[in-house]
């Protein structure tokens, strides 16, 4: 038997929020970008299905880095049990080995932002405003 590493440069959470309820709110994310520190994070149109259902959008992952300034992505979000989804973000391209510095900038900049991500998912339709609280007659 091989006894090797598993790398992958897949980076998730999961978020509390029913897959139709998060693809329908990814679309409203589309055309916008997400800060978080440094880093950016640019939502684009939908790109693809894949298994289960998944789909993905186009993304551009500002790192915040001279060095490695983007990296294009694919924001993916799957459908995790009835009330969950895993949210992501996957590189398109190679990003090296995994201690490489294009490697080690994409992984922070995508833990910088995946929090944000999951937020401004749950947070409700972009635009919306917050509910309103109206007091019981008395």
């Amino acid at each position: 038997m091989i006894d090797a590493p598993i790398q992958t440069s897949f980076v998730a959470l999961n978020a509390p929020l029913g897959f139709a309820d998060a693809a329908e709110a990814v679309e409203q994310l589309a055309g916008h970008t997400l800060s978080s520190g440094r880093a950016e994070l640019e939502i684009g149109e939908p790109v693809g299905v894949g298994l289960v259902g998944a789909i993905w959008f186009h993304g551009v992952l500002h790192t915040g880095s001279l060095l490695v300034p983007k990296v294009p992505v694919d924001v993916v979000i799957a459908p995790w049990s009835a009330g969950r989804s895993e949210i992501g973000l996957r590189p398109l391209g190679r990003l090296g080995s995994i201690n490489s510095a294009r490697a080690r900038r994409f992984y922070e900049a995508a833990w910088a932002v995946l929090p944000d991500l999951v937020e401004a998912l749950t947070a409700g339709p972009v635009g919306a405003a917050a509910p309103v609280e109206v007091p019981a007659a008395a």
